[in-house]
């Protein structure tokens, strides 16, 4: 084998290293255990205005908004930067309109997608409709 192939091995290795020392050690943990937590939602364009409260056993919001998709109205696409949440209440987001969900927790901005964002107990999940 040669200097060039060695190389690129040893970068793939160390890559996948991190990667997996991340989710394990550094990636944000589910919360085991029941918990009461609350969904809202918000589209002025379609005059929603909607909240909805859930006891669960989830660890994160994605398995929560997969669980109730069909009440949620909830549309999700995944790409390789995760799944985003592209509908909710049966309105999808125009990206030519420059649409997006924007989702809160307890009022804060969420820093991860739904698929890495935990539920904890007495939280808030806010999905407003809104442009960049």
């Amino acid at each position: 084998m040669n200097k060039k192939a060695i190389v690129i091995i040893s970068i793939l290795v160390i890559t996948l290293l991190l990667f997996a020392s991340y989710k394990t050690f550094l990636g944000p943990k589910g919360i085991e255990g029941a918990k009461e937590v609350t969904v809202h939602i918000v589209n002025e364009n379609e005059d929603v205005d909607k909240t909805f409260k859930y006891n669960t056993d989830h660890g994160f919001l994605l398995e929560l908004l997969e669980e109730k998709q069909e009440e949620l109205g909830a549309t999700f696409e995944t790409s390789d930067l995760g799944t985003m949440v592209i509908g909710m209440m049966n309105y999808i987001s125009d990206p030519n309109k420059q649409e997006f969900f924007y989702i809160t927790i307890n009022g804060e901005e969420a820093m991860t997608g739904v698929g890495e964002i935990p539920l904890n107990d007495k939280d808030t999940y806010k999905f407003e409709l809104t442009n960049y």
